[in-house]
């Protein structure tokens, strides 16, 4: 190791210590005068270098110099101006101005100049704006304006959303008629991701283009100053299903989170959608954005459009990470022993003396890590394996907390969840001592509550699961994991590497740090490898072997549960890819030599399966098997009183009977597996949902009912498995069941010519994943507001006169005073915050 190699990692050494928790247990030796010079002078040479990895040393060698030196170094703080300017990095110059009050008077002119050339270079306009970018930005922008189809993999901190955003305004500014559809993940995204494009498009004047958060359609007339989806997969799906010719043409599609294509049943319906897509649209712009993926190019030649696609990867990002390793003491419980990760070599930062001991309760230990290392207010995250994890965790951190002291916003923040989900809601104890947790099931207007109050530093301790994976923008200074999953399953490396990278917040932060604990107790040492991973759609890992878990299925020898989801769904994707394409092409991309002989036994029990339905109903309800469809038409064709299965409206007697009569199709035809006692809940809590009951009265009932029979079990595990129940049974499997029930039933009424426009067939799909059959309620939830604040609108008297459309009601809302409103206040905050004003809660009143 060189002179210089052995500086940077003193350097190391020395910013990464003084951030450890507890004292050093030997004498720790800091920078000479002398070395800090000979660092900022390499700094400053590889700052120039084309090279990203010279780039990266040369960020981080002065980032680290600024965090061991005072703020008074004047020399340090002018040098650090010049080498990020260099870097491109303006969001790390303008933090470096604001942490350090900063204004580069003493830089020599001739720096100077060359510090407002790199400015020029990376600005963008808008209007008479000016916006410098970073190099990735400027060059992703740059080719946002000239690609039809591009896919891009960079860090999770690179700033991707920023671009999109000035993106969308300049598409939307200088051309008529558009229409794009944004695909997020999960459900859990929607609100961030269309609250972020409706704050984007007030800032330029662009009210009048319409953002739906729902797959209800809008006329051509309507779209002509630009229309903006925000969809999940799912309800793209479901979008795609119903177009017409007066419907506009989708012109661009962005895709967001692009790599989760490799994950499961998901994976497989975020192919299908954008498959169904471009067969519907061919001429859409497209965009993939993924984090560190090696292959960006992969998603061209799986959607048959290599010819005219652009692809790049960015390594470089303008907040870095320490991986920190935390490890047992062998015989001292109050000591941990620090090892920094870097390039693969681990660096020896020393043992630890702390205040608690590291062994025991796995969350007791985390909760106390987690206050060691909060220093000045700095924000802790602490990823958690599940919900139950994630509560258990919070409380403890809870318990840590002594006289916190809860601002008004928690207060009333804490009133909500007492009166409209319930008293022993476990939040509220956490909340009060300035603790949250965040998962994928909550209710919405609660995770977004506790997404708000984090952002806003109301709260410093966060625990979250998986959800963070999703692309929830939830930055922190501190991440802390142990022995992550994803699933059931081990993290991959590409999934710790999405997960790290959260940590650092741009503008806030030079460095986040990363802290693994006892990393090797881990199932997979998923903090080690490269950076780049290469990523498979999930349809090509079933298909390595040549499909046997297709076989498996049609066999019979698979079990329940997720495996039989998954395998489902890439026999529905097999089966149309074997019967509607030309030579059977699209499965033979599947074929290798080791496959060959097992792909044809997987193509000869598909070839055996005969479905007589139209293609388009197989591939708007993927997530079904086509034999089961064909069950369920073989049922309704020759039932003899089709009447008794026609859903109707849940406000009318005889509804519960009906929903539950199909229900009933669904357990016999599509083998779901389901007792009587548990088709009972499940139907009572499907039926109270639709017809639009508080989830505060839902859950009360539900915890007093399993009190009855268990007084001793915890309101907070009931509370759990409820909202479980409520989001995979009824807003995920029976929307899934309800959506293909109406396909199959449109298509009979069809063939026996009765016009079922006029029979007025009741969107069950819709009511059971937005939770109301109100129509008004579901116009408002089609805005991006939450089913809370939907409910409590449509129910204040006189707060929404009657509309016509969406967008009326949209231009209602937007001019209302909701101040004297009967409602909560995080529902007040909502509507505020979607007339363009950003209110702390306690506001949301005056």
């Amino acid at each position: 190791m060189n002179n210089i190699e052995n500086l940077i990692e003193k350097l190391q050494i020395h910013s990464t210590q003084s951030q450890l928790p507890g004292s050093p247990t030997c004498k720790e030796k800091p920078l000479e005068l002398t070395e800090i010079n000979q660092l900022l002078g390499y700094a400053s040479i590889l700052s120039l270098s084309e090279e990203a990895k010279e780039k990266i040393i040369a960020y981080e060698v002065i980032t680290r110099l600024l965090e061991v030196r005072s703020g008074d170094d004047s020399k340090l703080l002018s040098s650090a101006e010049v080498i990020m300017s260099r870097l491109g990095n303006f969001p790390g110059r303008q933090l470096l101005r604001e942490r350090f009050n900063f204004s580069g008077k003493k830089i020599p002119s001739f720096l100077k100049l060359e510090c407002l050339s790199r400015e020029v270079e990376n600005s963008v306009f808008i209007d008479d704006e000016s916006i410098q970018l970073t190099d990735f930005q400027y060059n992703f922008y740059s080719s946002l304006q000239e690609e039809k189809a591009l896919s891009i993999s960079a860090p999770t901190s690179a700033g991707k959303s920023f671009v999109l955003g000035i993106n969308l305004i300049k598409k939307l500014r200088e051309k008529e008629n558009q229409c794009i559809v944004y695909i997020v993940p999960t459900r859990a995204l929607i609100t961030e991701v269309s609250s972020r494009i409706r704050d984007s498009l007030r800032q330029y004047k662009l009210d009048n283009v319409i953002i739906r958060t729902a797959p209800f359609s809008i006329s051509k007339e309507k779209s002509q100053n630009g229309v903006v989806y925000v969809l999940t997969q799912e309800r793209l799906l479901n979008y795609l299903s119903d177009t017409t010719d007066e419907m506009p043409i989708i012109t661009s599609l962005i895709v967001d989170e692009a790599h989760e294509i490799q994950n499961g049943k998901r994976g497989m319906l975020l192919q299908s959608a954008i498959d169904y897509l471009l067969k519907k649209y061919p001429t859409t712009e497209i965009l993939f954005a993924s984090p560190l993926i090696k292959n960006p190019g992969y998603f061209f030649n799986i959607f048959n459009i290599a010819d005219s696609g652009k692809f790049f990867t960015e390594t470089i990002s303008p907040v870095s990470q320490n991986i920190i390793l935390a490890s047992d003491v062998v015989g001292k419980t109050k000591e941990i022993n620090f090892q920094l990760l870097s390039e693969g070599k681990r660096i020896s930062l020393g043992n630890r003396s702390v205040d608690f001991k590291f062994r025991g309760s796995k969350s007791i230990q985390k909760a106390n890590l987690a206050s060691d290392i909060s220093k000045n207010n700095e924000s802790v995250i602490i990823f958690s394996n599940g919900p139950s994890d994630a509560e258990s965790v919070a409380k403890e951190i809870s318990e840590t907390i002594k006289g916190y002291v809860p601002s008004p916003d928690i207060k009333l923040f804490i009133d909500f969840l007492k009166k409209e989900i319930h008293p022993e809601y476990p939040l509220i104890r956490c909340l009060e001592s300035g603790v949250g947790f965040h998962y994928g099931k909550m209710p919405s207007i609660v995770r977004s509550g506790i997404e708000t109050l984090f952002k806003n530093d109301e709260i410093k301790y966060i625990c979250c699961t998986s959800t963070l994976l999703q692309g929830v923008n939830l930055p922190a200074k501190h991440i802390i994991i142990e022995n992550p999953k994803s699933g059931d399953s081990p993290m991959s490396r590409s999934d710790f590497l999405n997960l790290s990278g959260r940590a650092g917040r741009l503008l806030k932060e030079f460095h986040g740090n990363i802290w693994c604990i006892r990393p090797s107790t881990w199932d997979d040492n998923s903090y080690e490898g490269e950076k780049l991973q290469e990523i498979s759609s999930a349809i090509s890992s079933v298909m390595t072997d040549g499909g046997s878990l297709i076989q498996n299925l049609l066999s019979e020898k698979i079990g329940s549960g997720k495996t039989i989801d998954e395998a489902e769904m890439a026999f529905s994707k097999l089966y149309q890819d074997y019967h509607y394409s030309e030579n059977h092409s699209s499965i033979e991309v599947y074929r290798t030599d080791e496959n060959s002989e097992n792909l044809d036994r997987t193509i000869s029990a598909i070839s055996k399966i005969i479905v007589d339905l139209p293609s388009d109903i197989i591939e708007k309800n993927k997530g079904i098997r086509p034999d089961y469809l064909q069950r369920i038409y073989n049922f309704l064709s020759t039932t003899e009183d089709l009447n008794e299965y026609l859903l109707i409206s849940p406000y009318t007697a005889g509804a519960k009977r009906k929903m539950e009569n199909v229900i009933d199709i669904f357990i016999d035809h599509f083998e779901w597996d389901l007792s009587q006692s548990y088709k009972n809940l499940i139907s009572h809590l499907a039926y109270n949902w639709i017809w639009g009951k508080s989830l505060g009265e839902l859950l009360e009932k539900r915890v007093n009912f399993v009190r009855e029979r268990q007084p001793s079990k915890k309101a907070s595990t009931i509370i759990r498995d409820y909202l479980n129940i409520l989001e995979h049974d009824i807003r995920f499997k029976m929307v899934k069941y309800f959506s293909a029930y109406n396909d199959v039933l449109k298509l009979i009424l069809t063939r026996k010519e009765i016009d079922f426009e006029e029979t007025d067939l009741e969107s069950y799909h819709i009511y059971l994943e937005f939770g109301s059959c109100n129509k008004v309620a579901l116009n408002i939830m089609a805005m991006g507001l939450s089913r809370f604040t939907a409910l409590n609108l449509s129910n204040v008297f006189d707060s929404i006169p009657e509309a016509s459309d969406i967008d009326e009601y949209f231009n209602k809302i937007k001019v209302m005073d909701v101040r004297n409103l009967q409602m909560p206040s995080l529902c007040k905050q909502e509507i505020l915050r979607m007339q363009g004003k950003s209110v702390r809660l306690a506001a949301a009143n005056n």
